[in-house]
């Protein structure tokens, strides 16, 4: 089965010199599909051009079998995105402004509009206007423009950045109810907590190039029985312990503090084992000591 994304040895460089992306080519066949990496990783780019809004520099990217250089039109007419930033016209309605970047996409008519407000809950807001709306509103609006016409692939990122906590979660639920239809979400996130729930797959970016991809749980067993809990009495042992292994973050306690680190090399026969989690992983990831 052919996978609705694929991206083959993509790199892109933009005129001022900078490498965002390095050789990077993974696929995503359907469900959630997470994409992790800090800020400056390269995930933004690489989103940017599977939407076509920039061409790679090098490589391909294959949305639904079509290429997204060769056949725009036929890619942007099965693939909803919703960027990091989206402006909204303030004095349109909700409905309006759906309905216009529906228009965009050669969709008319109000039944999608009112189908993809309804997804998200926002059908009983549609008569506001987007400049009145709460941040958590504005991106649930953001959503149901990607959602109209419902394409196979939904493409976000970093959907739930400045969200509360039952926002993430009303996120989470709207994009894994849509992926479960059968389609594909690319959902671009360095909240790890925001794929744990409702990710299967997910690629790791570093410095524009891909470090790990795979299923979670091969992710975690990277790290399987090398997480430990450290006791500590003074910040300058902290500073001892972090130049021998990766501290994945520190409690500070009545007495002293607690180190999670990664005992690579059973340095530290005093740490307790504790079980890995996916934070530990994408940090590791992100700062190993043994993946400079």
């Amino acid at each position: 089965m052919e996978p609705l994304i694929a991206f083959e040895h993509v790199s892109k460089q933009f005129r001022n010199g900078t490498q965002a992306l390095e050789d990077v080519s993974f696929s995503v066949s359907g469900g959630v599909y997470g994409l992790l990496g800090h800020n400056g990783a390269g995930k933004t780019t690489l989103m940017r051009a599977l939407a076509t809004v920039l061409a790679p520099s090098c490589g391909s990217i294959h949305l639904c079998g079509f290429d997204t250089v060769k056949q725009r039109d036929q890619v942007r007419a099965r693939i909803g995105y919703l960027p990091q930033e989206l402006a909204m016209y303030p004095s349109l309605s909700v409905f309006d402004f759906v309905s216009y970047m529906a228009a965009l996409k050669g969709i008319r008519g109000r039944r999608p509009v009112e189908a993809a407000l309804e997804q998200v809950g926002m059908l009983e807001h549609a008569r506001r206007k987007t400049g009145g709306l709460s941040g958590g509103m504005k991106r649930r609006v953001g959503i149901a423009q990607a959602l109209v016409g419902e394409p196979p692939v939904l493409v976000v990122d970093e959907p739930t950045a400045g969200l509360d906590p039952e926002e993430r979660v009303r996120f989470r639920g709207v994009l894994s109810q849509y992926a479960r239809q059968g389609r594909a979400v690319l959902l671009s996130t360095h909240i790890v907590e925001d794929l744990h729930q409702i990710c299967g797959e997910l690629a790791v970016l570093r410095r524009g190039r891909l470090f790990f991809a795979g299923s979670s749980a091969a992710l975690m067993k990277q790290v399987e029985g090398k997480v430990k809990l450290l006791s500590l009495e003074q910040d300058s042992q902290l500073l001892q312990v972090q130049r021998q292994a990766v501290v994945l973050a520190a409690v500070y306690e009545s007495h002293g503090l607690t180190a999670r680190i990664m005992d690579e090399q059973g340095l530290f026969p005093g740490a307790a084992p504790v079980p890995a989690t996916l934070e530990d992983a994408y940090v590791y990831c992100m700062g190993g000591k043994h993946h400079e």
